[in-house]
């Protein structure tokens, strides 16, 4: 499949800024095609530059459409359509901000509200280095056996702190001020969600009940307040062992409408408890996510304990470390970048 991507001047971005998809294609100071570089990224040579748009299947866009105006959106999705080729790209950040809809671009995004956006946003995984073989490189994927009861891990920022409670709803209030001045007819303003206050709620509420095994690390900080590299290298390695020693991982939003723990707990080979606050989960079209998560829609998170205990019991001991090795499967194989790539290749041939 052959990929054309705009030129841009390098010299004005950070190569980290640029669309994850056209990584494996920088050359430093143009685009290219090499093998090294695309091996490195885990890039299958059915995926090759062009320099030449009349060649190409699907069109990357390589800044964020954070960073494009209307007008500059506008002109490439015309360039798509006189191709008649997808144009792929991504928004940045935590945003949930709905960005001009053109009906040949398509936007990966990680976090927005799912029934807020148009079709053209795409769920994007959270992108995170294989952890597990880095931690444990000298051992075999290690699965759990099913035991009696489910134990649920969390290793997290979870404050019951009212002055904390206070400044996150307070900079969504912020955030919808700034919306409404730029139009105030606007559909996509943000609820005053605080996510380490709803963490704490949800958290003791599983901790009180007797149908369940926890493993909590409560921390009043994000990371911990880690400062330093050897504070760092140890609350990473007390969060993921947090993880490898539980069956399930409780998996809620943070400042941004989406989980970066639910992709690190997949990673691990475990099972998320996602807590869904509306999110724009990856692919929706490809995974059938119900299968690899107990999911518990917000309006029913007070029933967490009986959704819970109902998905384990349901599993026979044979099934439950199938699940771990099938999530951990998934991850490598559709939620990483390669997993991008073949979706993009698919969606293509699809068409």
């Amino acid at each position: 499949m052959n990929i054309y991507i705009p030129n841009i001047d390098f010299s004005l971005i950070d190569k980290r800024h640029l669309f994850i998809a056209t990584r494996p294609f920088y050359l430093k100071s143009s685009w290219g095609n090499d093998k090294d570089l695309k091996e490195k990224w885990g890039i299958s040579d059915v995926f090759n530059y062009t320099n030449d748009i009349n060649n190409a299947h699907v069109l990357f866009v390589p800044k964020p459409i954070n960073f494009y105006s209307r007008r500059e959106l506008k002109e490439i999705n015309q360039l798509c359509r006189k191709q008649n080729i997808k144009g792929y790209g991504f928004i940045t950040g935590d945003s949930s901000d709905v960005f001009p809809n053109f009906d040949y671009l398509i936007y990966f995004r990680v976090g927005g509200f799912s029934k807020q956006l148009p079709e053209n946003n795409i769920g994007l995984p959270v992108a995170l280095s294989d952890i597990y073989q880095s931690l444990y490189q000298d051992k075999v994927f290690e699965v759990r056996e099913k035991q009696e009861l489910p134990n649920i891990g969390f290793c997290g920022h979870a404050s019951i702190a009212t002055k904390k409670k206070w400044k996150d709803k307070l900079g969504f209030v912020k955030k919808n001020i700034f919306r409404f001045i730029k139009n105030p007819f606007r559909l996509d303003y943000e609820p005053l969600f605080a996510s380490a206050f709803q963490r704490f709620k949800l958290l003791k509420s599983l901790e009180t009940s007797s149908v369940l095994e926890t493993n909590f690390i409560y921390r009043k900080e994000y990371r911990a307040g880690a400062t330093t590299k050897q504070m760092r290298e140890k609350t990473n390695k007390e969060y993921y062992e947090n993880i490898r020693q539980s069956d399930f991982i409780l998996c809620v939003r943070g400042s941004g409408n989406f989980s970066v723990r639910l992709y690190e707990t997949l990673m691990m080979g475990r099972i998320p408890i996602f807590i869904d606050t509306n999110c724009l989960l990856p692919f929706i079209d490809k995974i059938d996510w119900k299968k690899h998560m107990v999911l518990v829609p917000w309006d029913r998170r007070n029933e967490i304990t009986q959704i819970v205990t109902d998905f384990h019991n349901k599993l026979s001991p044979e099934e439950f470390k199938e699940l771990q090795y099938s999530n951990r499967l998934l991850w490598k194989n559709s939620l990483s970048l390669a997993g991008i790539f073949e979706y993009i290749r698919n969606k293509t041939i699809e068409k």
